[in-house]
């Protein structure tokens, strides 16, 4: 009956002994696992910034090549100004016209500053007296 119960307890030991060598590899396979699926993650936000960052860098280009287009074309329309509006200075020396602007006096608003400020003095001083009076009684 002792050498069963010692064999019983020598297999149990046993059976410990592997379940405690599964546990580490076990929790490597966790661990790997975890690892794997951050590492698969990572690669996706690598391979989705590289996109985005070809795609500025094809929208810069497209930008500049569209600056430049507008630079030329602003030249273009300043030149073509320029020539019109000698060209309507001419016009207009050729037909001797002249401008004169026919319009009236300047009126002097200096003035109408005092009688606003005595306008509000007087109320100043209205307000007060109203609020001594007011005070007595």
């Amino acid at each position: 009956m002792a050498q069963i119960f010692a064999n019983s307890v020598d297999s149990a030991f046993i059976i410990l002994q592997i379940d405690n060598a599964y546990l580490p590899g076990d929790d490597f396979r966790v661990k790997y696992d975890i690892e794997l699926a951050m590492r698969q993650s990572v690669e996706s936000d690598i391979h989705w910034l590289r996109k985005v960052t070809d795609d500025t860098n094809v929208t810069w280009l497209q930008l500049e090549t569209a600056i430049k287009a507008l630079k030329v074309e602003l030249l273009f329309m300043k030149k073509n100004h320029e020539e019109e509006v000698k060209g309507l200075k001419t016009q207009i020396a050729s037909y001797g016209l002249t401008m004169e602007l026919d319009a009236p006096k300047s009126q002097d608003l200096s003035r109408y500053g005092s009688d606003y400020h005595i306008v509000q003095c007087s109320t100043l001083a209205v307000s007060f007296l109203y609020d001594q009076k007011m005070d007595v009684e």
